[in-house]
């Protein structure tokens, strides 16, 4: 289960961040400026509200899909039902919680499990739906919630999308990677093409194929976080970046969905010789031996 599709959502953030909206829908920039100054996770409320259908953003424009006759929890939870992936993931979660001799809902979920589903237990305390007991038992505090979301059903194709619009926004990941390779090379040398290698063969280890210099370098796209840059490293792409030492790189390029083409250039991180740079900084980097799951601390 993705819970990490909550990282670094709070519903308090949410809340400012949706009245400074809604107070100046046709100034997106000075929405982000003004949250800023008060708020932390900007780009990671900004595009969760994107996603689910509560924010459309046009240019510098913010248009607000919501009704007015409800408040702010409300639309959120409609809108995650109406969210495949999102709901699918609560609705997991929710069905842990259940009735007492005292008719309470509870969930006391062991020690991994916890972690693994923190982003999403934190967002549903900040908006009020469970409370932490103690020892890490958790209350239904509005049991209208798990009836909505038990009543919600999604076909596969539903979720196929959802898992085909991912892959999708890899490959665009890739495609702005590699155009900015195109002309970034053209100091080096006209002589010099870049190869977008995955989209003949998923089995090299790479992405893309460019240069630094006249020496071939070989780049990994992923598309993150802006927080912590978060990525998972397959164990074919950790053997190719150990075999290939400091022509191996990682591109990090953080999802902006209120931009036109969903990412932030300006912010894209780029790594290479990942056993030094990555791999023996661990002060700086946290590593998940499960999968090679990596962000920065």
């Amino acid at each position: 289960m993705n819970f990490e599709i909550f990282e670094n959502v709070n519903f308090i953030n949410i809340k400012n961040l949706y009245d400074l909206a809604t107070n100046n829908p046709d100034n997106l920039t000075a929405v982000k400026l003004n949250y800023s100054r008060n708020n932390r996770f900007l780009q990671e409320n900004l595009n969760f509200l994107i996603m689910i259908n509560i924010f459309e953003i046009y240019d510098n424009t913010i248009k607000l899909n919501t009704n007015s006759s409800f408040n702010l929890k409300e639309i959120i939870i409609s809108s995650i039902i109406n969210s495949p992936d999102y709901a699918v993931c609560v609705k997991n979660y929710l069905s842990n919680f259940k009735k007492n001799d005292q008719g309470y809902y509870i969930f006391q979920p062991d020690s991994f499990y916890n972690i693994e589903s923190s982003e999403l237990r934190n967002f549903l305390i900040t908006a009020g739906y469970i409370k932490n007991l103690e020892d890490n038992k958790y209350i239904l505090l509005d049991e209208s919630i798990l009836e909505k979301f038990r009543s919600r059903i999604f076909s596969p194709e539903q979720l196929r999308k959802k898992l085909l619009d991912n892959e999708l926004l890899g490959i665009a990941a890739e495609k702005i990677v590699f155009e900015y390779e195109t002309n970034r090379i053209k100091k080096f040398g006209n002589h010099l093409k870049v190869h977008h290698i995955s989209l003949k063969d998923v089995s090299a280890g790479y992405d893309i194929q460019s240069y630094e210099g006249n020496i071939q370098i070989f780049i990994e796209v992923k598309a993150v976080s802006i927080s912590n840059y978060k990525f998972h490293l397959s164990p074919l792409e950790y053997q190719t970046a150990i075999n290939l030492r400091e022509n191996y790189y990682i591109y990090l390029l953080p999802v902006d969905y209120s931009k036109k083409d969903k990412f932030d250039l300006d912010k894209l991180l780029k790594i290479n010789n990942l056993s030094k740079n990555i791999f023996e900084k661990k002060s700086y980097w946290s590593i998940n031996n499960d999968g090679f799951i990596i962000f920065k601390r």
